[in-house]
């Protein structure tokens, strides 16, 4: 090949360095426009914007340097993200009329922020401290003093790091389960309604995404590498994140990985005792993590007397949660788990709803048709979830995602308010998808002859 054909004609860019400069002059345009007719609350944006693209497109590109169709899947999915924070944006203040969490966090924030640049508050109160919601009314201060105390800006914000969760949990399919259907999986995660609208404003799921996304990305490198330390880091550290705002979810998600150590554990053959070893090592790691939170799960959700037993201190939470989330123009009578006969139905029920026939008005419609389109590719691709025993067999990461379906599906089958079901239900999605994305089922292949069936050759040759 010659060297000349290697050169790039100017005339072919030509075209496109026209349409960029037109979209930048027009994007100055708007944002000058916005700054004179417009509250910071809204035109704060068009500054926050290109300072995330900047962040993000750059850490997409290292994620998946050697994946390009996922990095540009991730690319449109960064484009859905934003137009989900726009909607996100317009239910929370004009929908709702501001009566929404976020402009709680917001108020909150605004006025931290302002304590923290007159120095009311030393330096390290940028650290978020508290746990729950103080934990993120001190983070979306922190934010604010950063960025300046901007609603639409902070949503911005706020989306990116719940969309940095997102990107954990396809990364960590790369590393643990590269057999799956990678690119349908990225392309689910990234547009689906649930993942682009809800950890798009100010608030908990924002955190809550990126914290387990981190636990996920950890847990993938134990059993999809020879690492140990570093991926123990990065688990502690999105568990640690997830306690501070949502103790009982970090129980859940702490609980699937646990057992799927102990899964990996026993299905190490005899031989490699240095892998049972390090297995047993981090198996106790995880298992003192697991009695932490869910002893700061329990404190959490207020539990009765110390002297009840777990059993007793789980279901008073489970009531606990019942009546706290009843109410509010969206209540439900959510399905009763008495006896372990219930959680199969409790669990099928807290994933599905609502569906078609439960549809009440537009607030419910969205839900549902994500509901439905959920069972219709389950329908489709029975064939992958026909091969869910073997990858369980095979894949201790596929034992984690199940059982975070499954146990997440059954901490949140108490709640009994449709808006607050399917926002927290959002943090399940990435481990739901994964099991619509597991390879096709393959029938076993026939067994090759046995020496006494095969042909022989014939003697007078």
């Amino acid at each position: 090949m010659r060297l000349q054909s290697l050169r790039l004609d100017p005339a072919r860019f030509r075209h496109l360095e026209l349409v960029v400069l037109a979209v930048a002059a027009s994007y100055l345009l708007i944002a000058a426009w916005a700054m004179t007719n417009m509250r910071y609350d809204f035109w704060g944006v068009f500054l926050a914007m290109p300072i995330i693209a900047a962040v993000m497109l750059p850490l997409i590109h290292a994620m998946f340097r050697d994946q390009p169709t996922i990095a540009r899947i991730a690319y449109a999915g960064l484009a859905a993200k934003a137009c989900g924070t726009f909607a996100r944006y317009w239910v929370a203040f004009d929908a709702y009329g501001g009566a929404a969490d976020a402009q709680a966090y917001h108020n909150f924030g605004r006025v931290y922020a302002e304590k923290l640049r007159n120095g009311d508050v030393p330096p390290w109160g940028l650290l978020p401290h508290g746990q729950g919601t103080r934990f993120v009314e001190h983070l979306t201060g922190a934010v604010y003093a950063l960025t300046g105390a901007s609603k639409l800006s902070g949503f911005m914000w706020f989306s990116a790091i719940g969309f940095g969760g997102v990107l954990l949990c396809i990364k960590a399919a790369t590393v643990a389960a590269p057999s799956i259907s990678l690119e349908r999986y990225a392309l689910l995660c990234c547009l689906s309604p649930s993942l682009v609208f809800w950890p798009s404003s100010v608030g908990k799921e924002a955190w809550m995404s990126v914290s387990l996304g981190l636990l996920v990305y950890g847990t993938a490198r134990l059993f999809g590498t020879t690492q140990v330390v570093r991926p123990l880091a990065f688990a502690a550290a999105g568990a640690f994140g997830a306690l501070l705002v949502r103790p009982h979810i970090a129980a859940v998600w702490l609980g699937a990985a646990v057992i799927a150590i102990v899964w990996s554990v026993a299905g190490t053959r005899t031989g490699r005792s240095t892998s049972r070893a390090v297995g047993a090592m981090v198996l106790a790691a995880g298992a003192v993590g697991l009695v932490v939170a869910g002893r700061i799960a329990l404190q959490f959700l207020g539990q009765g007397d110390e002297t009840d037993s777990v059993a007793t201190q789980i279901n008073n939470a489970f009531d606990r949660t019942l009546q706290r989330t009843a109410g509010g123009g969206s209540e439900f009578a959510p399905p009763s788990v008495a006896t372990p006969l219930d959680y199969p139905m409790a669990v099928l029920r807290t994933l599905t709803r609502p569906l078609l026939h439960e549809v009440d008005g537009l607030n419910t419609l969205l839900p549902a048709l994500e509901t439905t389109a959920i069972i219709v590719l389950a329908v489709i691709g029975f064939r992958r979830l026909m091969s869910l025993p073997g990858m369980l067999r095979r894949s201790p990461f596929t034992v984690f995602h199940l059982l975070v379906v499954v146990l997440g599906a059954l901490a949140y089958s108490s709640f009994s308010n449709l808006g607050l079901l399917v926002r927290q239900r959002s943090l399940l999605m990435p481990s739901l998808l994964f099991l619509l994305c597991l390879p096709l089922y393959q029938r076993p292949a026939a067994l090759p002859l046995i020496a006494a069936e095969r042909p022989t050759a014939r003697a007078d040759r």
